[in-house]
Parts: C-alpha cells; sequence; structure tokens
C-alpha cells in the first residue's frame, strides 16, 4: 500500500498559493500602471466617444472642455473611399490628430493642427483625437463626410432634393475633370448659401453672401465639395448640377457630329469653344417633340428653347464656351446632332 506524504502535498499547496498570489497581485500592477499612464497623458475616459450623423445628414458637431495637458477621443464609421473634414475650434495650443484603428495618423490634404482633410483607404472605425496644451480649454469638432453626386450612365447633369433646417448645412462631392464647365442651380434662390471649393482646398465660391447659382470653367481634375447651406429658415431644395459634354472638331474640321439620346422629360447638355463675329449652325435630326437652347458661358441667351425647334443659326457675341440644351418632352428622343462653325 502506498504512503500518502501529506507534508510534502501541503508544501505544494502552500507553493501554489504563493505563485497565484504573485500573479494577481502583478496583473493588478500591471493594470494599474496602464490606468496611471493614462491618466499622467490626460485621457478623460479609457472607450472613445462615438459620433453618428442625424438621419439624412452629412456631418455632426461635438464639443467639450479639457483639463490643461490633456486629451479625448471621438471614433466614427465611414466608408472606403469618402473624403473626410474634420476641423477643431479651440483656443491656441489645442491640437487635432486623425488617426486608423492601428493608430497610425491619415495623411490630410491640408496642412494644420486644428483641421483634417483627406480620402479613407478602408471601411472602418476612425479616431480622432483633442488635445489640450498648457491651459484648460473649451472645444468643438465638425466632421463632415459629403454624400457623393454621379450622374446616371449617359447623362450630362444630375438633379437633387433635400430639406434643411435654418442655418444647417448639407455637403456633396462630385468629381470632374479641368477645363469642364460646371454648373449649380439651386431653387428657390432665397435664404440658401451655396459654397464650392475643390478636394485640394481651391475656392471656388466663397458663400459669404447668399446665392443659389454657380457656373464656371474648373480649375483641375479632382474631386469638388458643393455645401448648401440654408440662411435664417428652414427650406426644401432643389438642386441641378450639369457637367456638360465637350464638343471639340477634328484638325482641320469645320463641323462635328454627336449622336444621343435623351430620356422623356430629360436634357443632354454640349458644350463648345468659338469666337467672337464667328457664325455658328446647329442641327438636330431627331424625333418630333425636341427642344434647342443655346447660351453662353455669360449668361447670354441666343436661343430661349420656350418652343419646339431643332435649329439654331446666329453670329457669336464673343470669345467663349457656348452650351447646347437639347430638352425631350414626354418621350425618349434619339437624336444625331451637328455643329458647324465655317
Amino acid at each position: 500500500m502506498k504512503v500518502i506524504n501529506l507534508r510534502r502535498i501541503l508544501v505544494i499547496v502552500t507553493i501554489g498559493m504563493i505563485l497565484c498570489s504573485f500573479a494577481a497581485t502583478n496583473a493588478l500592477a500591471y493594470s494599474g500602471e496602464v490606468q496611471t499612464s493614462a491618466n499622467k497623458d490626460g485621457l478623460n475616459s479609457s472607450e472613445p466617444i462615438r459620433i453618428s450623423f442625424a438621419a439624412g445628414t452629412t456631418s455632426a458637431v461635438v464639443s467639450g472642455t479639457l483639463q490643461a495637458n490633456s486629451t479625448t477621443q471621438y471614433v466614427l464609421r465611414a466608408m472606403a473611399g469618402q473624403l473626410m473634414e474634420v476641423s477643431l475650434s479651440a483656443p491656441e495650443g489645442a491640437r487635432l490628430a486623425v488617426t486608423n484603428i492601428y493608430g497610425r495618423a491619415l495623411t490630410s490634404m491640408v496642412s494644420s493642427t486644428t483641421s483634417f482633410r483627406g480620402y479613407l483607404w478602408r471601411t472602418g472605425d476612425y479616431y480622432i483625437k483633442v488635445s489640450s496644451g498648457s491651459q484648460a480649454l473649451s472645444y468643438s469638432v465638425s466632421v463632415s463626410i459629403p454624400k457623393r453626386v454621379s450622374f446616371e450612365l449617359g447623362t450630362t447633369s444630375a438633379t437633387i432634393t433635400g430639406s434643411l433646417d435654418a442655418h444647417q448645412g448639407l455637403d456633396y462631392i462630385l468629381g470632374a475633370g479641368a477645363g469642364q464647365l460646371m454648373e449649380i442651380d439651386i431653387t428657390p434662390a432665397k435664404s440658401v448659401q451655396l459654397i464650392i471649393y475643390g478636394a485640394d482646398g481651391t475656392v471656388l465660391r466663397s458663400g459669404m453672401t447668399e446665392g443659389s447659382f454657380y457656373r464656371g470653367e474648373l480649375p483641375s481634375t479632382q474631386d469638388y465639395v458643393v455645401r448648401v447651406r440654408a440662411g435664417d429658415v428652414d427650406v426644401d431644395y432643389t438642386m441641378k448640377v450639369i457637367i456638360p459634354r465637350r464638343i471639340s472638331f477634328q484638325p482641320g474640321a469645320i463641323s462635328g457630329t454627336v449622336p444621343g439620346s435623351v430620356k422623356a422629360n430629360g436634357s443632354q447638355y454640349y458644350v463648345l469653344r468659338a469666337m467672337k463675329d464667328q457664325s455658328m449652325q446647329v442641327e438636330i435630326t431627331s424625333g418630333t417633340g425636341l427642344q434647342l437652347m443655346v447660351y453662353g458661358a455669360d449668361g447670354t441667351v441666343l436661343k430661349s428653347g420656350t418652343s419646339e425647334g431643332s435649329s439654331f443659326n446666329g453670329k457669336l457675341p464673343s470669345t467663349q464656351d457656348y452650351v447646347l440644351v437639347l430638352r425631350a418632352g414626354t418621350q425618349l428622343v434619339r437624336y444625331t446632332l451637328k455643329v458647324t462653325i465655317p
């Protein structure tokens, strides 16, 4: 019969209890070091504050206070390829940082310690860190992710409807090429501000005063942000964005021909450049129900298009781009457009 050594068992159990106690003590000490380190770094909480946009909006504003030499974090979810803008409003000494889930700072298109603008490389959470300097401060952070505007295949315009509360804004974004003509018109015109700038920061329209219309040639190939802002009253609006297709003649040619189609109650837009005192002839071969409108980039109307008519022949008043609008009635129309400048 085997004899059990109770003294040996007691020693083993005692050593095991000591080791467990030591491990638990070190685990608590390690946890305490993390918390203490966080406190020394000024972290207000171990969990970042989640930012969510209200339904139908493209931005959010959060605010708070920070003690001297402290930091707070926010987190929001966004999609790959989206453009995100973050702006910090705070006294001097405050700093802003935007990172991915691995803590790596994102590349910003603006050189500033209080703002960020950049494209997101993956779908997921992104972190916004606000830090104070040697003084306590109050701050606010504005985050915007514009809604992308896309044209249907084969079209040259898009129409968007929306609603804004007083003093509220909504951001859109669309890509366009250098030299393209872009036209944006918002109705009703009252109590609406229109702001347009490139992703690189180039301002096309500052929105310093109320106004709902823009037409101009784009300086570079990039995304452009279009911000619609309500004035002192709530507003329901319709925004039309037009980027006409450019017509170019072959070298040595005096005319160009373009086939196309326009859906029922829709419009197609073309643009071409011509010189003062040149004669321009526009002919459209199509079924019935197509209207033609011709105007200059400066707004000079050469043909109003208020009645059916598929041709134009006239002398041009100035050197500039001219827009041709083909508008269909209640049926889809297929056509051939011919422009001649002898």
